[in-house]
């Protein structure tokens, strides 16, 4: 019997975009925001959009050979996970904030926390800042 997990990832509070603003001088500058950069990511340095990309793929590709369906699990469903990254990029927090089973849940948690910590930290106008995200985990037989 074959297993199949799906995830993408859904990020809120922390834009990933190029944002243009006019200072004093009417002249047009950028405020980069960007999303934590793990070590597979780190040769990405210019493109907020390609480290965001870069940013969901890890994640989902990590997750995706750290899950395991859970014995006693009958049924598909979807777990919705929230990760906050500290200013230091550090994970500090990795908890289910909705889940149609506990069993799911706490497999999507455990897969979730064994991410490696960034190389370096999200920025917001190129300050260190903290970084959350929803991540929903979808099993499925």
């Amino acid at each position: 019997m074959k297993i199949r997990f799906s995830l993408f990832l859904v990020t809120f509070g922390l834009t990933v975009m190029l944002v243009g603003q006019k200072n004093s001088g009417g002249v047009l500058i950028s405020v980069d925001e960007t999303v934590p950069v793990f070590e597979h990511c780190e040769h990405i340095e210019e493109d907020a959009h390609a480290q965001q990309t870069c940013f969901n793929r890890f994640i989902m590709s990590h997750i995706m050979n750290e899950l395991q369906w859970p014995e006693g699990l009958e049924e598909n469903g979807r777990v919705f996970v929230e990760v906050l990254f500290d200013a230091t990029g550090k994970i500090t927090q990795v908890e289910s904030v909705r889940s149609y089973d506990d069993l799911a849940a706490i497999e999507a948690v455990r897969a979730i926390k064994s991410l490696p910590d960034p190389v370096e930290p999200a920025k917001q106008q190129g300050v260190n800042s903290n970084y959350s995200c929803i991540i929903p985990v979808s099993f499925e037989r």
